[in-house]
């Protein structure tokens, strides 16, 4: 990417781990053109995943559809997922799981979250009015 551009594309996704091979085709399609490495896209897809799979089923009762907004800003991409009438959840105040311990004495729960913090370059989180928004950036060169 060059210089100060800047693009955007949302779309709104039904609440359904179903909907997750939409999902993975929007943000391949968005990002088609640039160059970056694999793992990067690899990247931005299992943080996605985990942070939408957890309000699917977190808030299954919750009949909103869920919005995915991609920016793509001087090297790198925001991405934000934002859950209506919802419960607060700040991915950040989830406790980093013991993966010091072996595996028989660890406490299961945390760890996709966990590998999505340490695999963006920064994470956000806004709560207003009962919208739910989280947002994470990963540099694309």
């Amino acid at each position: 990417m060059e210089g100060s551009e800047a693009s955007s594309a949302s779309r709104q996704f039904r609440r359904s781990v179903d909907s997750l091979a939409e999902i993975f085709d929007f943000i391949e399609g968005f990002l088609a053109g640039v160059a970056l490495p694999p793992a990067a896209l690899h990247d931005v897809q299992f943080v996605v995943e985990e942070l939408f799979t957890n309000q699917v089923k977190y808030a299954a009762g919750n009949p909103n559809p869920l919005l995915l907004e991609l920016r793509r800003r001087e090297g790198r991409l925001e991405v934000s997922l934002t859950d209506f009438d919802a419960e607060p959840f700040d991915p950040r105040s989830v406790p980093d799981p013991r993966v010091d311990l072996p595996i028989e004495e660890r406490r299961p729960g945390g760890l996709g979250i966990y590998l999505s913090k340490k695999l963006v370059d920064g994470i956000e989180y806004e709560y207003v009015d009962r919208r739910s928004k989280t947002t994470f950036t990963k540099e694309l060169s």
